[in-house]
């Protein structure tokens, strides 16, 4: 593996245990939940870390990154929205944070599809 690739690797690999970090530590504190849908959970931790590594800060995945610090900073995760957006809907725009009721009532759905599976 050429060094170039070996170092955006271990960049991405940072970036991901940094956001996952951030994430768990917001849980710890928020009256949220993690998403009990590991794929919209790794799609959105996986674009946080992209971001992290591209533009030097975890912006949220669902929303363009313009390059205005000024205007990008309310997007940095977690967002200013998202307590209204899990208000309203139960989870926020990019779905990883949700109500304990959201994930209470999804997490059996994941489980259902778990089974259908194997």
């Amino acid at each position: 593996m050429p060094a170039n690739d070996d170092q955006h690797h271990q960049q991405t690999a940072a970036a991901r245990q940094r956001v996952e970090h951030m994430v768990h530590r917001y849980l710890a504190r928020a009256p949220y939940r993690l998403n009990p849908d590991p794929t919209t959970v790794e799609y959105v931790l996986s674009g946080l870390a992209r971001n992290l590594v591209q533009h030097g800060r975890a912006y949220c995945p669902c929303r363009e990154v313009t390059g205005d610090a000024a205007r990008d900073r309310t997007n940095i995760c977690p967002c200013p929205q998202h307590r209204a957006d899990i208000a309203r809907d139960g989870f926020c725009e990019c779905g990883i944070f949700v109500t304990p009721d959201y994930a209470a009532a999804h997490s059996s759905d994941h489980t259902l599809k778990t089974e259908k599976e194997a």
